[in-house]
């Protein structure tokens, strides 16, 4: 007997899309979901917020209308950083680090081209008095001699 393939085929697929139907089915639920939302760092916070209903009631045959406020409780969903959002914020963080130690590298380099003008200062102005006192000395032996 030869073996009929077309239907050896039918049955598989058949047999596969049930499988991946029930796979589909019994896959993760909503509270699979929640709870890694919860261990990723999600929390939910419920703020109660005001809401005015409107109800319509019968008196003395007449139709009325009512506002009634009733409070409710609303979860206030914070969604945990992304993994993008969190390399974004080190690498600002980062690059403000290294803008700062570049800058204070040139501070400290301009500190130091200061201090060597002020000891070139320092020493121009020892020089000077050594040099206007030999000419002050020059000076007064003119004068002595001349006398």
């Amino acid at each position: 007997m030869k073996p009929n393939y077309l239907k050896i085929s039918v049955l598989l697929l058949g047999a596969l899309y049930i499988v991946g139907m029930l796979y589909f089915l019994y896959g993760c639920s909503a509270n699979y979901h929640f709870t890694k939302f919860i261990n990723k760092g999600g929390k939910i916070d419920t703020i109660s917020k005001v809401v005015t209903v409107e109800k319509t009631i019968k008196v003395n045959g007449k139709d009325s209308i009512i506002f009634v406020e009733i409070p409710l409780k609303c979860p206030d969903v914070q969604i945990p950083p992304t993994r993008t959002e969190i390399r974004y914020k080190y690498k600002l963080k980062r690059d403000s680090i290294e803008t700062v130690r570049y800058v204070t590298k040139w501070k400290t380099k301009l500190v130091k081209i200061e201090k060597k003008a002020e000891k070139v200062s320092v020493w121009n102005w020892f020089f000077g008095g050594i040099a206007l006192g030999i000419w002050i000395a020059v000076f007064v032996a003119y004068l002595i001699k001349r006398k």
